[in-house]
């Protein structure tokens, strides 16, 4: 019997054993036909029947999520029907219509992969990801005009591991969890509305994998490791009675995380750590509340800019006080757009940003843009005032910068002042440290911030000069390297002799194995995704601020990354496996 592993992302944590059953769509078969002027009034007719029944379909799937999860879930598809509502699109689908009589199957679907080919050259991996909302709602109308039934995976009735190539939102908000054990895709990412919904669902997921639809067949037994995010097709016997053993623990291990929701993250020695949470879309906050956030460490508001139109002041506040209003009075912590030219603008293709890691992004972007940014900020100060908002600028790399930035802040305050439009007169405004240059200068930027904020991810990216998405060179990106570190302890040392406000919103404040790292160093605000909170907070309740400092202390006195990595390791293990 052959093993075969291979790995992918994670998008909903879990353990499954089962039979793998391969889903596949088939190919959208796209009728081209010219048609003649006396036929264009019933074509367009069929269009719009065609639109109102997906509109139909899509409300439908909204109520029954509505009803078996919640109302916030199922806003996952509202955006599927802004598409289906948007004025502009129905517009160029009957011009193109009357004006080239062009049905209308081949009609929407050019228009929908003229969307989606804007969308697949942004190399940021959210906006990427709407491409299959996209083709989710072409799919849906190309069906409805043909009035053929799409294959569904609500008829399976056996327990089964499901394979695709990739899976929209509506086929997996309409898994039945009685059968499908777990799923496991070619494409997609952490923050497609599939992987939110599979997290909703709490049916594990891994996502990403590449080609795993090419490894697997039908009724092939496989072992799908959401933990670790690793598929085994055809386990050895050995195999199948460890991950027998290692399911339970873990099922066991959730149930007794999941008593630690509402009991504070407070260490052996009485500090108090708060635990907060980042999100991509508002749809995720009550994922995140529900395992026991205590607010919102980073809240990403990129999916705004998605649209071929940029998002107008209220539509940006009404997202914004959706959020705050739900975790009033927890803190919810806003960044303005972190996204550069390349993207925002990648509907039009008017620029390309040549390497837009080094190029004009995130706060560049927006101070280059002063009407959009100020936009942004006077929707953020009117949503503070429905809750405890901070506001929080990205990639801060110079003093100019963030004065700048804080200046704007201040001249839209006075607009609002004039306008009597209520915000928070008190409310924080800090930044993201990501840089080197601003943890160089981070002395003087607490002079003229109200907190901070490191983003690990980019910090050890500009840090070690790795691309972080470079297989060849992947093995350089650790946050467990030594220059990693003493730039982390250096930040904390200046915040704490600020008494500057502190948090870390970066995956390393995700990962169990460097909780005690973190905490060692200095860092008592924790913000992360939901799958490690329970994980994270167990950790803090099993240790001393006094025994992380010691294990810090004597890491910081190492050379190799490995030796570093083996003392986080074995320190885990330890604390970790061994509790009660």
């Amino acid at each position: 019997m052959s093993t075969t592993i291979t790995k992918g992302i994670i998008a909903s944590p879990g353990i499954r054993i089962g039979k793998a059953y391969l889903f596949q769509t088939g190919k959208i078969i796209i009728p081209k036909y010219t048609i003649s002027e006396n036929d264009v009034a019933s074509e367009i007719s069929r269009f719009e029947l065609a639109i109102e029944q997906t509109k139909n379909e899509i409300k439908g799937i909204q109520e029954q999520i509505a009803g078996n999860l919640s109302k916030d879930t199922a806003d996952i598809f509202t955006s599927h029907l802004m598409v289906l509502e948007d004025p502009q699109i129905e517009e160029k689908v009957r011009k193109e219509i009357i004006e080239k009589k062009k049905n209308a199957e081949w009609t929407i679907n050019d228009i929908s992969l003229e969307l989606i080919n804007s969308l697949a050259s942004i190399e940021d991996d959210y906006l990427r990801e709407r491409i299959i909302d996209i083709s989710d709602i072409n799919k849906r109308l190309v069906a409805n005009l043909q009035k053929t039934a799409s294959p569904s995976l609500q008829s399976i009735t056996e327990e089964v591991i499901v394979f695709a190539s990739d899976l929209t939102p509506s086929e997996t908000a309409l898994m039945n969890k009685e059968h499908i054990l777990a799923f496991v895709t070619d494409k997609g990412a952490r923050t497609s509305h599939t992987a939110i919904m599979a997290r909703a669902l709490e049916i594990p997921a891994i996502v990403g994998t590449i080609n795993i639809t090419s490894l697997v067949k039908n009724d092939d037994l496989v072992i799908v490791d959401a933990v670790h995010g690793q598929i085994i097709i055809d386990p050895s016997p050995e195999q199948i009675d460890e991950f027998r053993r290692y399911q339970e623990d873990f099922r066991e291990l959730e149930l007794e995380l999941a008593k630690l929701t509402n009991l504070p993250a407070k260490t052996f020695d009485s500090e108090e750590i708060f635990i907060y949470g980042n999100i991509d879309v508002p749809e995720e906050m009550k994922i995140i509340k529900d395992h026991g956030a205590q607010g919102i460490g980073l809240f990403r508001s990129e999916f705004l800019f998605l649209d071929k139109s940029l998002p107008d002041e209220e539509k940006q506040f009404l997202e914004y006080k959706r959020v705050a209003d739900f975790f009033d009075p927890a803190p919810v912590t806003i960044r303005t757009i972190d996204v550069g030219a390349d993207k925002v603008y990648a509907y039009t293709n008017t620029y390309r940003e040549r390497n837009p890691s080094l190029g004009c992004r995130a706060i560049r972007f927006s101070l280059e843009n002063e009407a959009l940014f100020k936009i942004q900020i006077r929707a953020i100060l009117r949503a503070s005032h429905y809750g405890n908002v901070k506001l929080m600028f990205p990639m801060i790399t110079t003093i100019e910068e963030f004065k700048k930035a804080r200046r704007i802040a201040e001249e839209s305050m006075d607009e609002l002042r004039r306008e009597k439009i209520p915000f928070d007169e008190k409310i924080n405004i800090g930044l993201m440290i990501e840089v080197p240059s601003a943890v160089i200068n981070a002395d003087i930027l607490a002079k003229y911030a109200d907190f901070f904020s490191v983003g690990t991810n980019d910090l050890v990216q500009y840090l070690l000069a790795v691309d972080r998405i470079s297989e060849k060179i992947a093995y350089l990106y650790n946050p467990l390297n030594l220059s990693v570190l003493r730039f982390l302890r250096q930040i904390a040392d200046v915040a704490r002799k600020h008494s500057m406000p502190l948090s870390i919103c970066g995956e390393m404040a995700g990962e169990p194995h460097y909780t005690m790292v973190l905490l060692g160093l200095g860092f008592r605000h924790l913000s992360m995704a939901p799958i490690y909170m329970h994980q994270v907070k167990k950790l803090v309740r099993s240790v001393s601020i006094a025994e992380c400092v010691e294990m810090v202390d004597s890491l910081l006195k190492l050379e190799d990354t490995e030796d570093i990595e083996n003392m986080v390791r074995k320190k885990f293990k330890e604390k970790f496996y061994d509790l009660p």
